[in-house]
């Protein structure tokens, strides 16, 4: 990867990704998205912001 295409991977807007779930399925989808990001060197140096709410119930259930 050139120097040039770091510095426009860095000056790009953050990668948003919201995890919303139970403890084990928020883990696996961590774990998959880590997985996606090693196997992209478009990724390389591009920033990533991740919002984890771990439920153990759905919204709404009692």
């Amino acid at each position: 990867m050139n120097p040039l295409t770091r510095l426009t991977n860095r000056l790009r807007r953050p990668l948003y990704v919201r995890l919303v779930g139970p403890a084990d399925q928020s883990a696996a989808a961590l774990h998959g998205l880590a997985h996606l990001i090693n196997r992209r060197p478009d990724m390389a140096d591009r920033r990533i912001r991740i919002d984890l709410t771990i439920r153990e119930k759905p919204k709404g259930a009692q």
